[in-house]
């Protein structure tokens, strides 16, 4: 199957409906607030799931781009194991950068860790790219996820080109008729015209769509983004704690605070 197969349904003026990943729902109201785990060895990982625990993150993303030994499915699942523990009801998301993104990850490696992670449920929600989802062995896979209850997070990147509003939205459409329990827009906006567009284009895709929808903004607009997430619908907003997430990223503290002071919708938590 491929992108032009997919029929892109729009529903027009309908509500969002929750999604809950783990304990943890993703819908209308104040986004929830996750941090990044980045490390190339196990006991990295889990001395940063340590210090999650002492913030106010309620969602843990584990970013498994760069570790080492992706071929060694014991130490996988060992280091899953273990981060679960440490995290206690924190629900956990997998992420791995797609082949056509990284020069070390071909798609056998991104194939089979996936796997491994679903078979094994190790894992809350898994992120897949969009490039990825309609390859045969992949649409078996996220069968395989509805089984196992783990939640699909279908993603699309944008790396150097910027996209105009209407691709955002038709790829947040795209997403939403491939099956996606959740749809994601990654995007470093080089300028504030491109954040605006990114920004826009999410509002535009929440009155059509029902799915949530994040939005993860890197560099230095990215806290911008995050900050101002439930005023233009992302539903998760990432932030950092002390070392742990992007350098460009606020504090998790901070973002809290910030996003109370500027909720639009009162009571949202």
């Amino acid at each position: 199957m491929n992108l032009a197969a997919i029929k892109v349904v729009v529903k027009v003026g309908i509500g969002l409906k929750s999604v809950t990943i783990g304990t943890v729902p993703l819908t209308v109201g104040m986004p929830k607030i996750g941090v990044v785990l980045r490390g190339t060895e196990r006991s990295t990982l889990i001395g940063q799931a340590a210090q999650v625990l002492s913030s106010a993150a309620q969602i843990v993303e584990w970013d498994l781009t760069g570790a080492d030994g992706l071929e060694n499915r014991a130490e996988l699942i060992n280091t899953a194991t273990q981060l679960r523990q440490v995290l206690g009801t924190i629900p956990l998301i997998a992420t791995l950068q797609s082949p056509s993104q990284s020069a070390t990850i071909d798609e056998q490696t991104y194939y089979e860790t996936s796997v491994t992670l679903v078979n094994n449920r190790l894992v809350d929600a898994l992120e897949i790219d969009m490039s990825m989802v309609t390859k045969a062995r992949f649409m078996a896979l996220t069968k395989q996820m509805r089984v196992q209850k783990i939640k699909l997070i279908l993603s699309q990147t944008y790396v150097e080109a910027t996209p105009t509003a209407a691709q955002i939205v038709i790829a947040y459409q795209t997403m939403a008729a491939a099956g996606a329990d959740i749809a994601r827009i990654r995007m470093q906006p080089q300028t504030a015209t491109a954040l605006l567009t990114l920004m826009a284009a999410t509002a535009t895709a929440g009155t059509e769509l029902s799915l949530p929808l994040v939005v993860t903004a890197t560099g230095s607009l990215g806290r911008y983004a995050a900050a101002s997430g439930q005023l233009f619908g992302s539903t998760l907003v990432f932030g950092r704690v002390g070392r742990v997430g992007g350098s460009g990223q606020l504090p998790v503290s901070q973002l809290k605070q910030t996003l109370q002071t500027l909720a639009t919708v009162e009571g949202g938590s």
